[in-house]
């Protein structure tokens, strides 16, 4: 009766030893999700800053080419 008992045990821990495993690779694999999104925001982000630098500067110019208009 208690090899019995002891068999369920180690089914048991073996389950569990799997399962973790198991949420070790999903963990993984979530961080590298993770990581790879960071990284794709980066790239939105300076996306982002350089058409608003772009935007700026064409702002200026149209600025400019009002006042010249507007100085004949």
């Amino acid at each position: 009766m208690e090899i019995t008992a002891f068999n369920r045990l180690e089914e048991k821990i073996e389950g569990l030893l799997g399962r973790l495993e198991d949420y070790r690779n999903q963990v993984t694999r979530l961080k590298e999700q993770l990581a790879q999104k960071d990284k794709e925001i980066e790239e939105l982000n300076q996306l982002l800053a350089e058409q608003d630098q772009e935007r700026t500067e064409v702002r200026q110019r149209i600025e400019q080419l009002v006042l010249k208009l507007e100085s004949y």
